[in-house]
């Protein structure tokens, strides 16, 4: 027999599987999938902005609240210190509650944050900006299992990579907004705290209004899944008896090529964000008083990722070639860090944004990439399961890195924090090499296309 494609009114494809037994599997691509990603993706890079909204200020926030550099920089560290905490019972959680509310949860911690944040415009209300970045690291425990998950659910097999990779695009783009939205929003002048008050109390209102519209359009146009699922193995999965959600994770924890891709995409990730932490740190003792050129640096840094990503989610969809991807990317950060470190002693911002564009295009590329490896050695395990345990991975390794970093830079200098990323990526290159090209996802939904033209 052969693969049916039938044409429809309706805004989705619709193809009918026969299989050996005659029982026929219906496949359906719906058009709505695309606003689903989309809504997700703009909660995603709300919500992430709240990750870099101190730190990409972090001397002017510093002397506004009168706080050390280290307490700013926990403005961040408690995002890795909350999901390394609840990542299990959440993981857990978003197992049983499914998709659409996953995604509310994370919308409603988000406007939490924000909301809170109208509190933080007082050179006395520190504790606030810390209450209102732990609301926010709770949306981002929500968040981050999410791409993977919701690509599942909606995608065709085909357009998995791509999916995944939008998915993590938005969070991306919210670093790279966070960035310059503060330095914008907000005076650098510290001698003006009246100013800085009225500015941080504007950018909070802004923040709060837009993300609660986020709440209500998820609330009720956001859908949990379609009714027809859009690829066979997601048919599969949808049939097969549902695991224990121990027994899952120690499944995920007994195979090898897991545990390396953990390793791994833990240290690769975190040094993205140990750098998107420490940048104004590192920058400034470069070009002092460059806040606003700082924050584009930043943007530019992970937006010059974001084409990475695209990139890098087509090619994957096309060639499957997961393995190969991720050892280039490995060692294109390696060598193009190097690259960055060597020009950061060249006094000239244009050389500095096109290194650190070029750094980014490969280092923040790697995200969507190892997301969808991991899946591909340990399908039919759980999506989300997978995704929050490489998320928590990203997050002990990126506290234990930022930490390292921002100790090495304030006690030892530029050249030795340097050291320290140049170590952490060569690692990446190395450990990357061990895994294996057992792609679990992909023979599957070969097979079965074999297997219904027998």
């Amino acid at each position: 027999m052969e693969i049916k494609t039938e044409a429809t009114s309706t805004p989705m494809d619709i193809a009918k599987l026969p299989s050996k037994n005659t029982a026929t599997v219906e496949l359906k691509v719906y058009k709505r999938r695309m606003w689903m990603l989309f809504l997700f993706s703009f909660l995603s890079m709300l919500s992430a902005m709240l990750c870099t909204h101190y730190t990409s200020m972090a001397n002017v926030n510093g002397c506004f609240y009168n706080v050390s550099q280290e307490a700013v920089n926990w403005t961040g560290n408690i995002f890795f210190v909350t999901y390394i905490v609840l990542v299990i019972p959440v993981s857990s959680l978003i197992d049983y509650i499914d998709l659409k509310y996953t995604v509310l949860c994370a919308s409603f911690f988000n406007t939490a944050a924000c909301a809170v944040q109208i509190a933080t415009s007082e050179p006395d209300s520190f504790l606030y900006a810390i209450l209102s970045s732990f609301f926010g690291s709770l949306s981002n425990i929500f968040i981050l299992g999410v791409p993977p998950f919701l690509a599942a659910k909606w995608f065709p097999s085909n357009e998995l990579s791509r999916a995944c990779a939008c998915g993590v695009f938005g969070n991306q783009l919210g670093v790279a907004f966070g960035f310059i939205f503060s330095p914008l929003m907000v005076s650098s002048d510290c001698t003006q705290k009246d100013l800085i008050s009225v500015d941080k109390r504007n950018a909070a209102y802004i923040l709060t209004a837009v993300n609660a519209v986020v709440f209500i359009l998820i609330m009720f146009t956001f859908q949990n899944a379609p009714n027809v699922p859009p690829s066979l193995s997601q048919d599969e999965k949808r049939n097969s008896c549902k695991v224990p959600y121990k027994q899952v994770v120690i499944n995920f924890f007994t195979n090898i090529d897991f545990i390396l891709i953990f390793i791994m995409y833990g240290i690769m990730v975190s040094s993205y964000f140990a750098l998107s932490t420490n940048l104004n740190n590192l920058i400034n003792r470069f070009f002092p008083h460059q806040e606003k050129a700082i924050g584009g640096m930043g943007l530019v840094f992970v937006v010059s990722g974001l084409l990475g990503s695209v990139i890098a989610g087509y090619f994957l969809d096309y060639t499957k070639k997961f393995k190969e991807t991720s050892v280039f990317i490995c060692i294109a950060s390696f060598l193009t860090f190097i690259l960055f470190s060597c020009l950061l002693m060249v006094n000239k911002l244009w050389v500095q944004f096109t290194s650190i564009a070029t750094y980014g295009f490969f280092l923040t590329s790697f995200l969507p990439i190892g997301f969808e490896y991991g899946l591909e050695i340990t399908y039919p395990l759980s999506e989300s399961v997978c995704a929050c345990l490489l998320n928590a991975s990203t997050m002990l390794f990126g506290l234990i890195l930022t930490e390292v970093i921002s100790t090495v830079l304030n006690n030892f200098g530029e050249v030795y924090a340097c050291a320290v990323f140049a170590v952490c990526l060569f690692l990446c290159c190395l450990i990357t090499g061990f895994i294996s090209k057992d792609y679990k996802r992909s023979k599957q939904n070969e097979k079965s296309k074999l297997d219904t033209k027998l």
